[in-house]
């Protein structure tokens, strides 16, 4: 039986006015998400709108060669998909569950619906909105201009707040492609953190072991992405 989560484990559904998010609540079914699930296709109307709990979703621009991109990673700060807010519908990349874990999904249709009413609830989505903008322009210049060890250890960070353990399912391979770069490269770099009894890993486990440390080997794009979250939104 999957664990039961309240809507307020997700920071973003807990920043917005109380009397807006018990409109939702009614609303919010809790979900278990496992990884490998893809919950919306490039240019497709997603059924749902999903706030994660303790997992964590991936978003990919696919090229026509048949590669992909990450764009953007969204754990329980935030929200897929913003363009029910925006009012876009769709946007061109792919949603995918990177780690198992419990997210609260919405019907798409509801959420406009409520959201029309209720322009208090309007104004912190869009802040969000904004703030994983930043996340995905900082995306693109971390894959450009930081080390691979950086950029690993920046996922890694992320992947921590997401999960609500220190120790979560993640094989070398899920990192490499959401890196962007072969598995080997992956392990290479996984292993020089273990040496520097940052983290440890085995059979498609990492744990964190001095979050601390990995802070200190991570570019600066983690903290950038940060403070704009606190900026925006408070948290």
């Amino acid at each position: 039986m999957s664990q039961k989560h309240s809507p307020r484990q997700n920071r973003l559904l807990a920043a917005l006015p109380a009397e807006g998010l018990k409109l939702l609540e009614p609303h919010l079914q809790q979900v278990l998400l496992r990884a490998g699930d893809i919950l919306s296709e490039p240019d497709t109307l997603p059924c749902h709108a999903y706030f994660p709990v303790d997992c964590t979703l991936s978003l990919y621009y696919h090229m026509e060669n048949g590669e992909t991109a990450e764009t953007a990673m969204i754990g329980n700060e935030g929200m897929f998909s913003v363009a029910t807010i925006l009012g876009g519908e769709t946007m061109p990349y792919s949603a995918t569950v990177v780690t198992t874990g419990h997210a609260f999904r919405i019907a798409r249709d509801t959420l406009k619906k409520i959201l029309n009413g209720t322009e208090s609830l309007r104004q912190p989505l869009l802040l969000y909105s904004q703030a994983l903008l930043t996340q995905m322009e900082q995306t693109a210049g971390c894959g450009r201009h930081h080390s691979l060890e950086q950029q690993l250890c920046l996922h890694l960070l992320q992947l921590h707040d997401s999960s609500l353990s220190d120790e979560f399912e993640l094989t070398h391979e899920a990192l490499a492609h959401m890196l962007g770069v072969r598995r080997e490269g992956i392990t290479k770099a996984a292993k020089k953190l273990r040496d520097a009894g940052l983290i440890d890993y085995r059979r498609g486990h990492i744990r964190i072991l001095d979050r601390k440390g990995l802070d200190g080997m991570s570019c600066e794009c983690y903290e950038v992405v940060r403070k704009e979250f606190k900026r925006l939104l408070g948290y």
